[in-house]
């Protein structure tokens, strides 16, 4: 039995200092092949600290919002004269806030100032509460917003906002990092507002607003329900006939 141990003891030691050995060989040709081309220990030292200065100077600098404000804003305004364009890039703003503060939180009482992402987010939030998923946004600020896009069809009109901002942000899987938040982060969000302006020539309705019973939490798609046909909660209706955020998707 003791002889049995012993050799099985010597099997292991020798793979494991056969794949020692290998190792080292491997390193060594990596070192000579670097050296041949000019690259030592040094050099390999800068290449990571200028690296780490790139990501470092990417942190701070500012993205620019892409839109053609001066070319859609005339247009928005011809179609709906009472288009205020400071508010709806206020709106963008603070309808950013709530998501991020939202899904930070896992918190979604706040989600009614966004009644038209609700189901949506709270599908989100309650996928990583119950995944151990930790998503954190912090130190937010907001730099530039413009006009990216507008449309005017089938009884919907659509304003898109480009704006650009900057946070930190970290995910977490069950405490494991996945994304750190060692550097802050410079990127740009589209985001949505919808005004329905002739409900009978909006046929998309139903796969567009959908919310949920504030009782019992189930969904009612459309438009004019005064009642939950489940519970019988009476529904709060929104108003479509004024800019409501609809979307938004980092770009």
């Amino acid at each position: 039995m003791m002889n049995a141990l012993i050799i099985f003891l010597g099997v292991v030691i020798g793979i494991i200092l056969f794949l020692g050995i290998i190792a080292l060989i491997i390193w060594s040709k990596i070192k000579a092949s670097a050296r041949a081309v000019g690259i030592n220990d040094v050099s390999i030292k800068n290449i990571t600290r200028q690296m780490h200065q790139i990501k470092e100077e990417d942190s701070t600098r500012h993205r620019s919002a892409s839109g053609m404000t001066e070319l859609l804003l005339p247009n928005i305004i011809r179609d709906f004269p009472e288009f205020n364009e400071n508010q709806i890039y206020n709106m963008t703003e603070s309808s950013l806030r709530t998501i991020f503060e939202s899904i930070t939180n896992k918190d979604t009482s706040g989600l009614n100032k966004v009644p038209l992402l609700k189901e949506s987010l709270n599908s989100l939030i309650n996928d990583y509460r119950n995944n151990g998923i930790d998503v954190e946004y912090r130190d937010i600020i907001f730099h530039e917003f413009a006009i990216k896009d507008y449309t005017k069809e089938q009884g919907v009109a659509t304003v898109t906002i480009s704006t650009t901002l900057e946070y930190y942000y970290k995910k977490t899987n069950n405490g494991n990092v996945v994304i750190d938040d060692r550097y802050k982060k410079q990127t740009r969000y589209a985001c949505k507002f919808i005004y329905i302006y002739n409900e009978s020539l909006f046929k998309d309705y139903e796969k567009v607003i959908v919310t949920n019973c504030p009782n019992c939490g189930a969904v009612i798609k459309g438009l004019g329900h005064k009642y939950c046909e489940y519970c019988g909660t009476a529904i709060k209706e929104i108003n479509l006939k004024a800019w409501t955020f609809s979307n938004y998707e980092e770009y």
